[in-house]
């Protein structure tokens, strides 16, 4: 029976021996992968733009105060939350025809800490409905932030483009994904193989299993060596008929009439 602790050195020379099935699955695994990512799947495109959040100024002098800051701060959040809302969306909605039906789904609105930007990005498989939909959030949430919060303290920094490459999916890194997934099904096939596999292939396992030295070996015998090729003798030239020999005429017999 084969130990079931099996060396470091023992596990690199099963995958040594079952070398064509890891370079198989490698090749099943990288093909099928760079295949579904360049073919199959979708591209999805970014678009994004920014919105700054302006401290409100004293009445009468253009000083912005500490708490101002404080307070335009804090209404990052609820900004964020406004955007994502059905009265920002069902507007957006209606004035982007080719929308799809849960724009939540392709928006995200990000904020660094301690700062009154807004980011909002759009992930959609067409980069120009992407890049309509940005813009018109902004616009929209620009507009009805004075009628929601009684504060006209928003102002777009930029506009969405239209952007050239897609973002997914990443062909080079899904196809280097796929290559050592099939590296480790082939890694696992092969040792499933070789547990399985009952047979002493040589000396040294043979030693290792019946833990005695060996002192001969019986060789292999292939069939052609035991069906050794019989080869006939040629016949004696002198013994044979001249009428059998195609270099030799026939000798006609010939009889005397009187």
């Amino acid at each position: 029976m084969k130990s079931q602790t099996m060396l470091l050195s023992e596990i690199f020379g099963v995958l040594k021996k079952n070398i064509l099935i890891l370079l198989l699955m490698m090749l099943m695994g990288g093909g099928a992968a760079y295949y579904l990512s360049q073919y199959v799947i979708a591209p999805t495109y970014e678009a994004s733009t920014q919105v700054l959040i302006v401290p409100k100024e004293e009445a009468g002098t253009n000083v912005i105060d500490s708490a101002q800051v404080s307070s335009s701060l804090s209404l990052v959040n609820t900004y964020r939350v406004i955007m994502r809302s059905p009265a920002i969306l069902n507007e957006v909605q209606d004035r982007v025809g080719e929308a799809p039906a849960d724009i939540s789904e392709i928006l995200l609105v990000e904020s660094e800490e301690d700062s009154q930007v807004i980011n909002i990005v759009v992930q959609y498989v067409d980069p120009v409905v992407a890049t309509e939909i940005a813009n018109v959030i902004t616009r929209v949430f620009a507009s009805e932030i004075p009628d929601l919060m009684n504060i006209d303290n928003v102002r777009i920094l930029s506009e969405a483009v239209v952007p050239g490459e897609p973002i997914a999916p990443n062909v080079v890194m899904n196809t280097a994904v796929g290559l050592l997934v099939g590296f480790v099904v082939g890694g696992v096939l092969a040792l499933i193989r070789h547990t399985f596999d009952k047979r002493i292939h040589n000396e040294r396992e043979a030693e290792q299993i019946l833990s005695m030295p060996v002192i001969g070996s019986i060789p292999v015998i292939e069939k052609r060596d035991m069906n050794p090729k019989v080869v006939k003798p040629k016949a004696d030239a002198g013994n044979k008929p001249k009428g059998d020999d195609p270099h030799v005429p026939p000798v006609k017999e010939t009889r005397q009439t009187s």
